[in-house]
């Protein structure tokens, strides 16, 4: 068996190669057994439950359910750019959508996920926007609205935040970098001293990894980093070491 995990694809359409991508993992690569998690920002753009999107995506829901049929335990949480999608994925076998992270035990070692997004405490204004994203008023105006008009604002708020969030973290000031880095190693190190033997995020777009010593245990953190970019995604069989950056199928 093994644990396969996928963020932040960012996919734009049915069109885009690394949709392909991520068809390929859940219909060949993942087998009966597996794990995979879906660790947030799979798309530019899915919000709630909207026919525009599941129709959009439909491949991606007959993989799922393939998936799930032959025997994969399927784990999605969801990202800043893919939320309140419960109701979307639900009837799917074997697929559960978490808000915020998932634990995973196998043969004894524990792993932590998260999307990443709400790594960064002091990021006050982002975490404020998430919240009202997320709020019961949210979710009504969501569930209210066309899907139309939620894919036209959504695209033009993703191109805005293109334009002023580099696509990876090689894009920003060193100092900036440096920042993400010491926060998210510093989460991880807390998750490690949790009992936790792998942590693993995203959102960040760093393709970093760092060990930690922590009592006579050595815990591994890893971030998926932005495949569009490093053209990666990540594995961990039984017996690994550590996780493993696997290229992504073509």
């Amino acid at each position: 068996m093994s644990l396969l995990i996928v963020s932040d694809l960012h996919i734009s359409g049915a069109d885009d190669p690394l949709y392909f991508s991520l068809l390929l993992i859940l219909r060949e690569r993942a087998v009966a057994g597996d794990i995979v998690v879906l660790a947030g920002d799979l798309f530019d753009l899915f919000i709630g439950n909207k026919p525009i999107f599941i129709q959009r995506y439909s491949d991606l829901f007959a993989a799922l359910s393939e998936a799930g049929k032959k025997g994969v335990e399927i784990h999605y949480i969801e990202g800043n750019h893919d939320f309140l999608i419960a109701s979307a994925f639900r009837g799917i076998i074997g697929l559960t959508v978490h808000s915020h992270d998932v634990n995973i035990e196998i043969e004894g070692k524990r792993f932590y996920l998260a999307h990443g997004d709400t790594v960064d405490s002091r990021d006050y204004a982002y975490l404020l926007m998430r919240a009202f994203f997320r709020s019961l008023w949210m979710k009504a105006w969501i569930g209210l609205t066309p899907g139309k008009y939620l894919d036209k604002i959504g695209h033009s708020m993703s191109r805005k935040s293109r334009r002023k969030k580099p696509v990876s973290s090689s894009s920003l000031p060193l100092h900036r970098r440096e920042y993400l880095r010491r926060t998210y190693r510093s989460y991880a190190a807390e998750r490690l001293a949790q009992g936790y033997d792998f942590v693993i995020l995203g959102h960040c777009h760093d393709l970093d990894e760092m060990y930690f010593n922590i009592g006579d245990r050595l815990g591994q953190y890893i971030n998926v980093g932005y495949p569009r970019v490093h053209g990666s995604f990540l594995s961990w069989t039984p017996g690994d070491e550590k996780v493993q950056r696997e290229k992504l199928p073509e």
